[in-house]
């Protein structure tokens, strides 16, 4: 569907604000959007988006003739709620969001007697595109892998080596989780011989791996190995982003420029964008069509950044050096 994407937000940021599959307007019938009758265009455009959709919708008058609405039944309420959510953030560039089938299997992880299978298949979600970096990072969700993790169950220790090798479990929200306990259990694990025991072995080592990712992101202080009580974003400190006030401070090219944080942004926002559409990080330059001139510069350095950075596909990269520099 080829749909200018200014057009397209104009229609979708208010139709989510005022509606959006928050408006009830008969027993389990929700509103996703309220169209003037008059309005063609915008007629038309609802139609084509929902014609495309995944989920059965249907449309018809108000009650005063003066709008159409477009509606589903509650039964895919949430799955319309999120393709719309999912459609707005691609069409922004935005971090896509986890679809309601994410979340659960997510919920899973803790209670699961099979962790490291749920972290396989949230793992390779993340390997195909169909989720975001970061995508774990809901506080009780973590904290739950934590505890579990204190009663030495090796499963746990494997998921969360998983996750974290993948980029899945947000490292802000690992930080605010993490208590003293977490670090001491980890101390004592690593610290001991190697089990002959396979299936504890596997536990050490997975431990061990964990210790070298916190370390990675300076979760783990490098110099004392306890939490690093001096930063409150690991990402900023991996991402080697200097930050003042609202301004990120770059060395591009050999010279130190300030970049409006929101100028940053957008350039990490206006690049994703290009990467849903399917370009190649490599082949994206200040040359390309999209490129404006108040992002130039931070694309610049953002280029520089990931490509310092090889061991991160650039999605992964680019929610990265958002997250280090959010308010």
């Amino acid at each position: 569907m080829n749909i200018d994407d200014k057009k397209l937000l104009a229609f979708l940021v208010p139709q989510l604000r005022d509606y959006g599959g928050k408006v009830e307007i008969d027993t389990d019938l929700w509103v996703l959007f309220a169209v003037k009758m008059g309005d063609h265009e915008a007629n038309e455009l609802a139609s084509r988006l929902l014609a495309g959709a995944r989920f059965a919708s249907s449309s018809g008058p108000s009650e005063d003739d003066r709008w159409m609405l477009y509606y589903v039944t509650a039964a895919v309420r949430a799955e319309a709620v999120h393709w719309l959510d999912e459609l707005s953030k691609i069409t922004s560039g935005q971090i896509r969001p986890i679809s309601p089938a994410q979340r659960s299997l997510i919920h899973d992880l803790a209670s699961s007697g099979m962790p490291h299978r749920v972290a396989k298949n949230l793992t390779e979600q993340h390997a195909r595109g169909e989720m975001s970096a970061g995508s774990v990072q809901e506080p009780e969700v973590i904290r739950s892998l934590l505890d579990r993790m204190q009663s030495r169950e090796p499963l746990f220790y494997s998921a969360l080596q998983t996750l974290l090798n993948n980029h899945l479990i947000d490292m802000i929200v690992l930080l605010q989780q993490l208590i003293a306990e977490d670090l001491s259990l980890e101390d004592e694990i690593v610290a001991g011989t190697l089990s002959r025991d396979p299936f504890l072995r596997t536990g050490q080592i997975a431990a061990s791996d964990i210790r070298s990712v916190l370390i990675r992101f300076h979760v783990i202080s490098p110099l004392d190995q306890r939490t690093n009580t001096t930063i409150t974003n690991p990402y900023q400190a991996y991402m080697e982003i200097v930050r003042e006030g609202g301004k990120i401070i770059a060395s591009i090219g050999g010279i130190t420029t300030a970049l409006p944080r929101e100028s940053f942004v957008d350039a990490i926002r206006s690049t994703r964008r290009d990467l849903y559409l399917g370009s190649e990080f490599s082949k994206i330059d200040t040359q390309v069509p999209w490129m404006r001139d108040e992002i130039a510069s931070s694309f610049r350095f953002i280029k520089q950044r990931l490509e310092s950075r090889r061991d991160l596909s650039a999605m992964d990269g680019l929610y990265m050096l958002e997250r280090a520099v959010e308010d």
